[in-house]
């Protein structure tokens, strides 16, 4: 009896708490989604812990699983950090998984599309995702990029909206570009433009304009991560045209699952905030003549797709008003990709076409000429306020047309600003079509075989229409037309083999061979009426109004290059800690001589995990030592061997200007960079806090210079030559340091901060034992022409060195002044630098050093980011003060009119006014040594305040986000009346120097982000 009722207590117990954890077991349902941009992930595991019970999510990111209060879920994919919950008493839990960018075995793209594990990578690499380019958006996606990647420049164009970027990476080290290549989904973009300013005084020719680049007709929302190959040892796979680093863009694709829609609004107000600081009424006159300008930028992408294919489409577009009331954008861009798994995943395609087209209505010019600031800033009346100019125009009664108004003569550089900006107006038209189609077949686990083509076609147009009573200089009596077309195409294609063999469990070999081929050809055409052939009937402007003499320019021109390439990458692993990489390449180039137009180059690298190959405790998370050496080569540019002479329009016949004699003498060889670098990188307490430093040294040699040369040492009696030559060294370190001072899940605080030095030396300029050659001192970047500033490289010097006419002082630093018995005021000249003859070096337009800090703060559904950027050291001079100190009485130190104490040739020492000295110091042709200023300075770069509304789930959308954003809102630390980051060119010449350019700019706005 006894044991049955022990029995039936213990059956009654069990069955008890049976029916208790049955009770406690309920289903949970959710959504899996990306942080980001709330898009659905197929495929994370669910996982309760401690089990094996799991589950997936479906093509929608939804997943249905069973369990008990107080289990924990464990939600993983790859690439994504890993979150777990603890069951309680919801039974829906949606998740957000956030990008693990610091993984160490996160898969990157490296070069030709390689791809390698962060840990295994022997050179220098740094990437930015997505958000970071987008959340202060620009019209120049690669503007964003200032302060966030070390050891790159970024230096914003004085165009305004729209404009192109100068991008160098480790310093300047050619005479040749220093940009360096992109490379969109693994294919070389073609990036060409249609001009650059070279010249302080500016060109007669239209301005001193900037012709855009294809960089701007990107959609910033379009890219979904960008990787910065700072060296020649990440680039050398890419050959010549990987020669000054290789900056690689990811774009986004349809993701499997339900299809996604984002919609994207950014709108800014932009304010000139930093020019020169005038008197209270020139400001004010000034501040009437700038506009305040609107940028509304608009993107909406779709994507979506089943596990076989997938297809992503966007459309965006910018509408745009500058500074200047009659500047304006307009921009449209397409983007289509598709891509499919077939044959089991064996095959993948990826194919995408992106079609962009961009006017700009009076892009701002720089220089003397054709610039509407002159005016606008050294407009002086006692009587009239600049904006009684407005109306520009008055009626001529004996030409029976509208003629230029203004409060006087008009001369060379200065005219009614409201003229030209209405009266000289000129229109730039780019358009791109990029087609690309990637196939990549799996054949087995030991090979796979890739092939790629690109069609990429730029066509750039430029117009531009000067009315008659236009200042005589820049046109004829009935005004001028000016026209150009230009049409770039590039055909690239590339095979590509991987192969993968296994070794055994200790090594690993990834080994690719491929060959590749670039064609490219450009057609131009010039059409200019002139300066002295002009228009047969005023105002008309038409080609069939040309006058038919030889006045009159009508070029035509025609290029082709043609490259082949073979290449070989092995990289060899062992025990996944030990990793040597090893690339050879070989270029067949057309620009070099038929007999000798072939170059190879190879490049070695080795890096070892420090963290798994030593035990250096629980703190350190992961250590590696790197370390590379590579050479690169490059060719020379379209038909430089080709001599020929152009044809006159209206009769003229032959020019009897003699073409460049080539290579006289010698063989011509192409130019050759070597480059070594070493670096470590560490990460602490489970990759809370990390720091990555490098250092490079980099020879470029070989050179190409066009040099005088002796007109009796060949027959054709040219007097320039092209010859090899030059040696420039660029040295520096850079220091990239992360941490997350604050990860809770409620608030979080992640900062990174970039330091970047670069030391650049003139090693060698011109090798002159070669007969006929003359000797050289120097060679120059931006000639002085009638100016007094100029860039030159002089052995042992400094690309970006820049020479100035400098006013002679006594020991006590007293400016040495006379003044003649009329009154003049004479201001003696220091001519001790023999280097460059009449001009000193008074300093280097590049910085010491660079320093970004980076900032992002989330606090539950709020989120901080902002961007403090500095450069530190160099020189900057600002022409534009020295032209209006020349010419008016506007700037605020004139007006002040404080006395400048000065020391004559004799020793007696006085004083004079503000006036009075900077009058004569000043002017186009002054003494720019008195206008030179450190370009240190320290700026909030980007700030941006955003909210994520928390929506219900049955909302309609799935992610809403907005954000107050604000660009380049304030310089903590400034010295130069100007914009020091602002440049008037993205070629070599002009660097630290400010002609005119158009003010940067304050921009704030809102920033509206919808997906549904």
């Amino acid at each position: 009896m006894k044991q049955s009722l022990r029995l039936f207590f213990l059956f009654s117990f069990l069955l008890l708490t049976s029916q208790v954890t049955f009770a406690q077991e309920k289903e949970i349902t959710g959504k899996v989604t990306l942080k980001i941009d709330g898009t659905p992930i197929v495929g994370v595991n669910v996982l309760i812990e401690g089990t094996t019970k799991g589950a997936q999510t479906d093509f929608d990111g939804n997943y249905v699983i069973t369990a008990s209060t107080g289990d924990i879920l464990s939600f993983s994919y790859l690439g994504m950090k890993t979150t777990q919950v603890t069951v309680q008493d919801a039974t829906v839990i949606n998740i957000e998984l956030e990008e693990d960018l610091e993984s160490l075995d996160e898969v990157i793209v490296t070069a030709l599309g390689i791809k390698k594990t962060r840990k295994s990578i022997t050179y220098a690499a740094q990437d930015i995702n997505a958000d970071e380019l987008s959340r202060t958006k620009q019209t120049n996606p690669i503007n964003s990029l200032s302060g966030k990647i070390s050891g790159v420049s970024i230096t914003r164009s004085a165009s305004g909206s729209g404009g192109s970027v100068k991008v160098v990476l480790r310093g300047n080290s050619s005479l040749g570009s220093n940009q360096p290549l992109y490379v969109v989904d693994g294919v070389p973009l073609s990036n060409p433009t249609a001009g650059q300013p070279s010249d302080t005084f500016g060109d007669i020719n239209g301005g001193n304009r900037d012709g855009g680049d294809a960089l701007a007709l990107l959609n910033p929302d379009d890219i979904e991560s960008l990787t910065v190959l700072k060296g020649a040892s990440a680039s050398a796979l890419y050959g010549s045209a990987g020669l000054n680093g290789v900056i690689l863009i990811t774009t986004k694709r349809g993701r499997s699952g339900g299809f996604k829609v984002n919609y994207s609004s950014n709108l800014t107000v932009e304010s000139a905030a930093y020019h020169l600081d005038f008197n209270n009424e020139t400001e004010d006159n000034v501040d009437d003549f700038l506009s305040t300008g609107v940028t509304n930028i608009n993107s909406l992408n779709i994507s979506g797709g089943s596990e076989t294919a997938q297809t992503y489409f966007s459309y965006s577009n910018t509408f745009g008003s500058g500074v200047l009331e009659t500047n304006n954008i307009k921009q449209h861009t397409f983007n289509i990709r598709e891509t499919a798994q077939l044959f089991d995943g064996k095959l993948k395609v990826n194919a995408s076409v992106l079609a962009s087209t961009q006017k700009i209505r009076n892009r701002a010019v720089s220089g003397l000429y054709f610039n509407p600031l002159i005016g606008a800033y050294n407009f002086q009346s006692d009587t009239e306020n600049l904006s009684e100019y407005s109306n520009f125009e008055e009626f001529d009664p004996s030409r029976n047309i509208q003629a230029q108004r203004w409060f006087r003569p008009t001369s060379d550089i200065e005219q009614n600003p409201y003229w030209i900006l209405n009266r000289n107006p000129a229109e730039d038209t780019n358009n791109k079509l990029l087609a690309s189609l990637n196939l990549n077949y799996k054949f087995n686990d030991l090979i796979t075989l890739q092939a790629r083509g690109t069609y990429d076609k730029s066509i750039l147009d430029y117009e531009k229409r000067v009315f008659a009573t236009t200042e005589a200089t820049l046109a004829p009596l009935n005004g001028r037309y000016i026209v150009t077309e230009n049409d770039f195409t590039r055909l690239f294609g590339d095979v590509i083999a991987t192969i993968t063999p296994t070794i055994n469990d200790d090594y690993s070999l990834n080994a690719i061979v491929g060959t590749s081929i670039t064609r490219n050809t450009t057609e131009s055409f010039t059409g200019d009426s002139g300066t002295n052939g002009g228009l047969q009937f005023a105002n008309v402007f038409s080609f069939q109004n040309f006058e038919g003499n030889p006045q009159v320019n009508f070029t035509q021109n025609s290029f082709e290059t043609l490259g082949y390439s073979v290449f070989t990458s092995i990289t060899l692993g062992y025990q996944d800690k030990l990793y040597v990489d090893l690339t050879a390449r070989n270029d067949w180039d057309s620009t070099l001589p038929s007999s000798d137009n072939s170059f190879f180059y190879p490049s070695i690298g080795a890096t070892g995990v420090l963290s798994e190959l030593f035990d250096l405790g629980d703190k350190v998370s992961f250590a590696k030592l790197r370390v590379s050496y590579a050479e690169v080569g490059n060719g020379f540019g379209a038909d430089l061997l080709a001599r020929n002479r152009s044809i006159v329009f209206g009769g003229g016949g032959i020019s009897s200007t003699q073409p460049i004699n080539p290579f006289p003498g010698t063989t011509p060889e192409p130019e050759r960079q070597r480059s070594f670098e070493i670096g470590t990188e560490w990460r602490f307490d489970n990759n809370r806090y990390g720091i990555d430093i490098g250092y490079y040294r980099t020879n470029t040699i070989n050179q190409l210079f066009t040099v005088p040369i002796s007109t009796t040492a060949t027959p054709e009696g040219a007097p320039f030559a092209l010859i090899n030559s030059g040696d420039i060294l660029n040295k520096g370190v850079e220091v990239t340091v992360f941490a997350k001072p604050i990860d809770t899940d409620d608030f979080k605080w992640h900062t990174n901060l970039n330091f970047a030095t670069n030391d650049n030396e003139i090693e060698k300029v011109v090798n002159t034992d070669i007969d006929g050659i003359n000797s050289l001192s120097n060679v120059a970047i931006s000639p002085p022409g009638v100016n007094t500033f100029g860039s030159f490289l002089v052995q042992g010097g400094s690309f970006g060195d820049i020479y100035a006419q400098v006013v002679a002082r006594n020991e006590n630093g007293l400016p040495i002044v006379d003044i003649d018995e009329a009154g003049s005021i004479i201001i003696q000249q220091q001519d001790d630098d023999d280097r460059v003859p009449g001009l000193e070096l008074v300093g280097n337009a590049n910085p010491d050093f660079t320093l970004g800090w980076n900032n992002s703060f989330e606090y539950k559904s709020f989120t901080l980011d902002f961007l403090i950027d500095g450069k530190f050291g160099g020189e900057t001079v600002s022409l534009t003060e020295a032209i209006v100190e020349g010419i008016s009485n506007n700037s605020a130190r004139e007006t002040a009119n404080a006395p400048v104490q000065i020391v004559s040739s004799e020793g007696v020492v006085s004083t004079i006014t503000a006036q009075q000295y900077y009058s004569a110091a000043g002017g186009r042709n002054g003494f720019t040594g008195e206008y030179v200023y450190s370009a240190t300075n320290v700026r909030l770069a980007e700030f941006a305040l955003g909210h994520n509304f928390n929506l219900s789930n049955d909302s309609f959308f799935s992610n809403i986000k907005a954000s107050l954003v604000a660009s380049n809102l304030f310089f903590f630390y400034k010295d130069a009346p100007h914009d020091p980051n602002i440049s008037l060119s993205t070629g070599n010449a002009l660097q630290g120097v400010d002609v005119f350019g158009l003010p940067s700019t304050r921009s704030i706005g809102l920033n509206v982000n919808l997906t549904f």
